[in-house]
């Protein structure tokens, strides 16, 4: 049965990233709206698809096609965005569209019906299930105050896999996961393209299309809490330290943002004189012995287990701020900028402090008061780009680890959302 992996993730909300991806932000394009308008039928029999769910992913902007298979976007802010049409039984249909303020764009969609491919999955008993969902629950949902508040309403459409020899757990939902967020008043529809830990390298991966739903508040009071959970969610995000960069703002916004590297630790033996260490140790502590060509004893095994146990990096950190112009370039697409950057970028977010849960997730870790929040970012691509809403548009083009890496789902915002609107 896997153990628990490092907090250390690649996000993806395809709209996003997790994806996991307006608001008034950029006066060029927020503001000013776009619409989308067009058809959905099925691709083989061509009939429309009445009561198709169409969204832009990470958002609140989202309908349903009428019974003749006609929808209507309105009040889009330009962009580029993940269109995203679903229909029960068939293939979930995702389109990167570009909208342009005061434009409107149509589209057919043609569904394909979706092949029983889970059909063997459905009907296999799986007496791990439970523990699998709590691993999943942690890497998906989090453990943070808010992923307390957090509930999946429909866990029973979640199916998982373990592989012992890649000691990888993968997931598969029949239908979209209702995600309901008491702590920050959203309802997620969550249409999940792929989850995995890895507990060989102690990293997860989950990707998706999540669609929000403003949750209705029951008095001023539930209102104005749901108001500051929104906007402490936001404060240090990576989403608010996309837009803070975009807009070349980010010492005033809190962020302090330096140079790491990370390079061979120089008091550490090699991995394979490591091993060849604990190989002769141990075979001198069962009786055999080893004599070193020049005529001393062999180093005893604590001294290999405990050269063993140091880490194999060492993390350097660079005193100066990085200039923009490292870290981010115009492109001529239009207005989002090319995000490229060397080594390891070590962000820390100086106007909120970690969550205790953060500070004691490891039961072994010295205790301490928690201090600014310190999260890791790298880039496992060249370059990838950022649009003015905080979007990172490749989810597979970086890396986050850290506090970053320690907030899930469940501190999520839509990309509408705008701390100055509420």
């Amino acid at each position: 049965m896997p153990l628990p992996a490092r907090e250390s993730f690649r996000p993806f909300w395809p709209l996003l990233l997790l994806a996991l991806l307006v608001f008034p932000f950029s006066g060029k394009t927020y503001g000013q709206s776009a619409s989308v308008v067009g058809a959905i039928v099925d691709a083989q029999t061509k009939q429309p698809l009445g009561f198709a769910t169409v969204y832009i992913a990470q958002t609140t902007f989202g309908t349903n096609s009428a019974e003749n298979g006609t929808f209507k976007l309105t009040g889009l802010p330009a962009g580029t965005h993940e269109l995203v049409v679903s229909f029960l039984g068939y293939e979930t249909l995702t389109h990167k569209v570009t909208l342009t303020a005061g434009k409107q764009l149509s589209f057919r969609f043609e569904l394909l019906a979706r092949a029983n491919a889970l059909q063997e999955i459905v009907i296999r008993p799986d007496s791990n299930w439970r523990y699998n969902y709590g691993v999943f629950l942690k890497n998906f949902i989090g453990q943070t105050a808010n992923a307390a508040k957090t509930e999946i309403l429909n866990p029973e459409v979640l199916y998982f896999h373990f592989d012992p020899e890649t000691q990888e757990l993968t997931a598969e939902a029949v239908k979209p996961l209702i995600i309901e967020s008491k702590a920050l008043g959203y309802r997620v529809h969550f249409e999940l393209a792929d989850f995995k830990v890895n507990f060989a390298n102690q990293q997860t991966f989950h990707a998706g299309y999540p669609r929000y739903e403003a949750m209705k508040p029951r008095s001023k009071a539930q209102a104005k809490r749901w108001q500051e959970a929104r906007l402490k969610a936001y404060r240090g995000s990576l989403m608010h330290f996309a837009r803070a960069l975009y807009n070349r703002n980010l010492e005033a916004e809190g962020f302090n943002v330096r140079k790491m590297q990370r390079r061979p630790n120089p008091s550490r033996p090699p991995e394979e004189e490591i091993q060849a260490g604990l190989k002769r140790a141990r075979a001198l502590a069962s009786g055999t012995i080893t004599i070193h060509k020049s005529g001393e004893p062999e180093d005893s095994l604590q001294y290999w287990l405990r050269m063993k146990r140091l880490d194999k990096t060492v993390a350097y950190l660079y005193k100066d701020p990085i200039p923009y112009e490292q870290l981010v370039r115009p492109d001529a697409s239009g207005d989002r900028l090319r995000l490229q950057f060397e080594d390891i970028l070590n962000v820390v977010y100086t106007k909120e402090k970690e969550e205790l849960g953060f500070v004691n997730q490891s039961l072994f870790s010295q205790r301490r008061a928690p201090s600014f929040q310190n999260s890791l970012l790298s880039l496992t691509e060249p370059y990838t780009f950022i649009e003015p809403n905080g979007m990172i548009l490749n989810p597979h083009s970086h890396f986050v680890e850290g506090y970053w890496g320690w907030e899930k789902l469940a501190e999520m915002l839509p990309l509408d959302y705008a701390p100055t609107a509420e």
